[in-house]
């Protein structure tokens, strides 16, 4: 059960929140933070600097 509910996060910029809105992906020079125990292929809950919930996505390092 808890691959329902991403236990880690990232926080993007204001200016890639339009992206991911429109399901695009992330890049590194757009995260302003990021929990550091992310495990490839793992699910994650993307916010903004505010955390409010933009996205659910799934880590490719």
């Amino acid at each position: 059960m808890s691959e329902d509910r991403p236990r880690r996060k990232l926080v993007v910029s204001n200016a890639a929140i339009p992206f991911v809105a429109r399901g695009g992906r992330i890049f590194g020079r757009q995260l302003m933070d990021a929990d550091l125990d992310i495990r490839d292929g793992e699910r994650v809950l993307v916010t903004d600097r505010m955390d409010h919930t933009l996205a659910v996505a799934r880590a490719v390092l």
